[in-house]
């Protein structure tokens, strides 16, 4: 299932959605650039900037924090690149319309950074040596708390959805939030606790820790904060 859209009018312009997805694209931009001087340098780049697992309980936890934050940023594929700026685009924009754009950015790092502990927590990754390179790189953790933000907050938004890959073969359908988050989260579970079988290379507990994050921290927003918006009876309108 891949998501193009929700149904519905924005209520408010998305700066730090939008530009999260430029600096995502230009931080890509100089990973092409550092890799076109081979496989070795590229390498060590992501080892300096990116976040490493080996290093939790060596390094001071300021800088494991801000190796999480660069770390958000950083893509291994044009690929996924494209599917996290797809996703961040299509939940992004609403949960920043709740928030406002500073808090909706406090809201993102926060969420990414959850997701780091996720995967360092459950993960599963063994370091023979603090020397070794373990990094995970990728928005999709604090996209996934995004995701779990605009569950909170949407529940009854219709996603526009395409299932399928090739026409005719593919249908566009218009799930509820509930549905189509719902449905994600539950894969990424369990391939995260392996009932799948599928032997990837996602960080899954990275994308769980990061959804769950967005779940609480709105759930507490809009206990503490204000409270969620109203569904409107009418978006199917502005479609």
């Amino acid at each position: 299932m891949l998501p193009i859209g929700v149904i519905g009018k924005d209520k408010s312009k998305s700066y730090v959605t939008y530009g999260l997805i430029v600096v995502n694209i230009l931080v890509f931009i100089w990973e092409l650039s550092v890799q076109s001087k081979g496989v070795f340098a590229f390498q060590a780049a992501l080892g300096e900037v990116a976040f490493n697992v080996c290093r939790v309980g060596i390094d001071p936890l300021p800088n494991l924090f801000v190796d999480s934050f660069r770390t958000m940023f950083l893509h291994g594929s044009l690929l996924h690149l494209i599917g996290n700026m797809l996703y961040l685009w299509i939940f992004g924009r609403r949960v920043e319309a709740y928030f406002g754009s500073w808090k909706y950015l406090v809201f993102y790092i926060a969420a990414g950074s959850f997701a780091t502990l996720g995967h360092v927590l459950f993960g599963g990754v063994v370091c023979r040596t603090a020397t070794e390179l373990k990094i995970v790189i990728g928005a999709s953790g604090a996209i996934a708390g995004v995701m779990g933000g605009f569950l909170m907050l949407y529940p009854t938004a219709r996603v526009k959805t395409l299932i399928g890959f090739f026409q005719p073969l593919f249908w566009q359908v218009k799930l509820p939030a509930v549905l189509f988050l719902g449905y994600w989260f539950i894969m990424d579970l369990l391939q995260g606790v392996g009932w799948l079988g599928v032997n990837t290379s996602t960080a899954h507990w990275a994308h769980i820790g990061g959804f769950v994050s967005g779940v609480v921290m709105v759930f507490l927003a809009t206990m503490l904060y204000k409270p969620a918006p109203k569904p409107d009876p009418f978006e199917y309108l502005d479609d």
